[in-house]
């Protein structure tokens, strides 16, 4: 019998393949760096980790709404392999793309048909919504499924968002014993260093005093993601028209020519990614202008306070932009009512707001290693009220499902579990819903027919042994079991057993 933490993927001649083989967006070309590692190692990392992992993630771009069917993404086997869960961590959800809005799980047969998985559930629960809001970069997800033996699995569904695409991070396969894993053994989604030192309400405020004074809007990156609702629909408001028909010049170009060539082009003249100093980037042959801070603590940059690009009308060379566009066969009257679109400043407005930037920063260095200072005197202190309830939540649902799994051949109940943890039946199932994404009595049920599924095709016990073992009517036991698998108790074992023997 396999390991239960044995990486199927991770086996040699395993292959990926995926519905859209040439991206253009911003991550890598081959989609076989969502077989390598997970991108744990990113938590408390600066923000410069998060953009270099990028090159890591496979996302299925090709351009704004070309997609024609769901996305897939397939990993075959050299030969036939038993297994009952895909782990899938995301990558950062992009402003326009990036997530699923319907999943399914289907697996190779023989014969090379592909087949729908039994059962299939998603923990944490996955949110379907076609909005990026409350996604955070790298979130992971285990999706179970009745044990299948198989020649591939692929996930398949439709994408999200306006460029209908969707972003991964990490897939891997696995034979898993349900009814000892517990959701707290997947990795939680990792926050950069910069925001567990300042929260990014703090920097959004801060910087929406610099888009009073000057019109000029700034940004962190992946600040976005975890900010509170209201901040959000105020920052998505304010970029929105780039993704709803009105492009500024930098997005249109992006969308036009393909992000990997724009991106390319962009790089040609870019100023060295880090400097100790505000100053401004100059790029594309000097007609955009970005304002750049750099936010330094304690010695190291943990990442880059910068503006929205701005047209800079002094150093629009007109001649040279219409040979650009001519090139790229861009429409001239098109391409010019985008860069109107731009907001547009002098040089020395973005240099005296780079300065004040500058400033800002200085300030987020100072609070972050107030905060920092903070941190290392709180080090084993008492955490905050929220923290502390949270941790005490996810500690009652593991006691629970140890409990549970203590227990699957004692006549115990919801009731009971609620008692050996101190709660109402009723908080217990609210509590115990929010964390699983499923009722207590559903996960209890499930773990029973795991358990039953087990001896059925492990030893020899008959049927009416099982149900004995369980506590279940023999006849109710035929039918949930059915129910749940597909077979009766009978057919399930006369088949599991003429594998294993």
């Amino acid at each position: 019998m396999l390991d239960a933490e044995s990486n199927l993927a991770n086996r040699p001649g395993v292959t990926i393949d995926v519905s859209v083989t040439h991206p253009t967006g911003v991550g890598a070309r081959d989609p076989g760096v969502l077989l390598r590692d997970p991108p744990a190692a990113l938590d408390g990392q600066p923000l410069s980790a998060f953009l270099r992992y990028r090159d890591s993630t496979y996302d299925t771009y090709d351009g704004h709404n070309r997609a024609g069917g769901p996305d897939w993404y397939a990993i075959r086997f050299p030969q036939s392999e038993l297994f009952n869960c895909v782990e899938m961590t995301m990558e950062c959800p992009n402003r326009d793309g990036g997530w699923w809005t319907s999943l399914d799980v289907e697996t190779l047969d023989e014969r090379g048909g592909w087949q729908p998985v039994h059962g299939l559930t998603i923990t944490p629960a996955y949110p379907f919504e076609d909005t990026p809001y409350g996604r955070r970069p790298y979130e992971s997800y285990a999706l179970f499924f009745e044990s299948v033996r198989a020649r591939g699995v692929r996930l398949i569904g439709r994408p999200g968002g306006l460029a209908e695409f969707t972003s991964l991070a990490y897939l891997a396969v696995f034979q898993r014993d349900t009814a000892r894993w517990t959701p707290a053994l997947l990795p939680q989604p990792p926050v950069p260093y910069l925001f567990r030192l300042i929260p990014p309400e703090a920097i959004w405020d801060l910087s929406e005093h610099l888009v009073k004074l000057t019109g000029l809007a700034i940004n962190v990156t992946t600040m976005d993601h975890y900010l509170d609702k209201d901040r959000y629909e105020r920052w998505w408001r304010r970029i929105s028209h780039n993704y709803q028909g009105e492009p500024d010049l930098w997005q249109f170009l992006g969308v036009a020519i393909g992000w990997d060539v724009w991106n390319r082009i962009v790089l040609e003249n870019a100023l060295p990614a880090q400097q100790d100093a505000p100053h401004v980037a100059l790029r594309f042959h000097d007609s955009f202008g970005q304002a750049v801070a750099p936010i330094w603590v304690d010695g190291q940059l943990l990442g880059e306070m910068t503006s929205h690009q701005v047209i800079i009308p002094a150093q629009f060379d007109r001649a040279w932009h219409r040979r650009f566009a001519r090139q790229y066969g861009l429409f001239w009257p098109d391409y010019l009512a985008a860069m109107e679109r731009c907001p547009q400043m002098t040089l020395e407005q973005l240099e005296g707001a780079a300065a004040l930037m500058g400033m800002i920063a200085n300030t987020i260095a100072n609070l972050a290693h107030r905060n920092l200072r903070l941190e290392k005197e709180l080090v084993n202190a008492r955490q905050s009220e929220s923290e502390r309830r949270a941790a005490e939540k996810r500690a009652i649902v593991q006691k629970a499902i140890r409990f549970m799994q203590e227990n699957l051949e004692a006549p115990i109940s919801v009731a009971d579990v609620a008692r050996e943890v101190a709660l109402s039946p009723t908080y217990f199932g609210v509590l115990f819903g929010e964390a699983m994404g499923r009722s207590p009595v559903d996960y209890l049920i499930e773990l029973r027919i795991e358990r039953a599924r087990t001896y059925l095709a492990h030893t020899r016990m008959s049927v009416m042994d099982v149900c004995v073992a369980l506590g279940y009517d023999p006849s109710y036991f035929n039918r949930l079991f059915k129910r749940r698998t597909g077979f009766t108790p009978g057919q399930y074992a006369r088949q599991a057993r003429q594998k294993w023997e």
